[in-house]
């Protein structure tokens, strides 16, 4: 396997909380988060909401910096990428798709407009002559009409809009798209097409995706390899297939237990397992403990230890 372009490194976020009249605490959100993204591959990150999975995305886009650890880009820490010229390139490679797709989109401004202005800001084309083409083949690569470029967001379906941010994301020359929740809030009709196209952006112009969700059965659909996240550590990751249909830490089995799908191929997995949901306070209350030793299980899957119920 190729290196990997994106590499987080026992990474730790901590933030302050309070000042003012209050006291001044430390809320620890990354508790040593180690991970690659691949080119041509997906990531997926999965956890419960709060867990830290969008922190690292925020990491990645520096938006806020690391506390310790380091976060390598082809290679080079981007704590030394601070020049403007720099960190134009950088978020032109490393490019965000959000949840709400129409949260991102300005409604008062075209569709064409929101990819042409990436366009200029990144210089991504010689001339303004050179822009209707270029509009024309980012649209195209989106499997969207040609007259979606007239239109305003609200002229569009939830997942034309997805399409069109992630239409902005190629039009910088993205090689990372940190994808946070994508599809959660399209119907479910549509999510996947929606996933289809991440597929083909993958295989054909290889672009590498970190897939954040709460939703293991998108990421068995799209996710190469998986890793499971709670309370600021991942506690277990490696091969998807591996991880869901042999979990081996209590944490992963109890969202696999909460798969609301019985066609999945895991889903007949825990049947045989205790009632997960029962103790599901009492495996949170395990797996929220840090833990630095981790065991082996197979080629790519890797467990973090956990304390186990007395």
């Amino acid at each position: 396997m190729s290196e990997p372009i994106i590499q987080l490194n026992n990474v730790v976020k901590e933030f302050t909380i309070g000042g003012g009249f209050s006291s001044i605490d430390t809320f620890k959100a990354l508790q040593g988060i180690t991970l690659n993204l691949h080119k041509g591959r997906t990531l997926a990150l999965v956890g419960e909401s709060g867990c830290g999975k969008s922190t690292c995305a925020r990491l990645i886009t520096k938006v806020h910096p690391v506390t310790s650890g380091e976060i390598l880009f082809n290679g080079r820490n981007i704590n030394q990428i601070t020049s403007r010229k720099d960190l134009q390139e950088y978020r032109s490679k490393v490019q965000m798709v959000f949840q709400d797709p129409f949260g991102s989109l300005n409604p008062t401004h075209t569709i064409a407009h929101h990819l042409t202005r990436p366009l200029k800001i990144h210089n991504q084309v010689a001339s303004n002559a050179d822009i209707p083409a270029k509009l024309k083949e980012l649209i195209e690569l989106v499997e969207l009409a040609p007259d979606t470029l007239e239109k305003f967001p609200h002229q569009l379906s939830g997942g034309q809009r997805q399409r069109v941010n992630l239409a902005r994301a190629l039009a910088v020359g993205a090689e990372v798209i940190l994808a946070d929740e994508p599809t959660s809030m399209l119907d479910v009709s549509i999510r996947l097409g929606v996933l289809n196209l991440m597929q083909r952006m993958k295989k054909e112009l290889g672009i590498g995706f970190l897939y954040i969700t709460h939703d293991l059965a998108t990421a068995h659909y799209i996710a190469e390899e998986t890793a499971v996240m709670y309370k600021g550590q991942i506690v277990e990751w490696g091969d998807t297939q591996a991880i869901l249909t042999d979990p081996q830490h209590p944490y992963t089995k109890l969202l696999i237990s909460a798969v609301p799908d019985p066609d999945l191929p895991f889903g007949n997995l825990v049947k045989s397992e205790p009632n997960y949901s029962i103790d599901a306070d009492q495996i949170r209350e395990q797996s929220a403990i840090v833990q630095e030793g981790f065991d082996q299980f197979g080629p790519n899957h890797f467990v973090k230890h956990w304390v186990k119920a007395a």
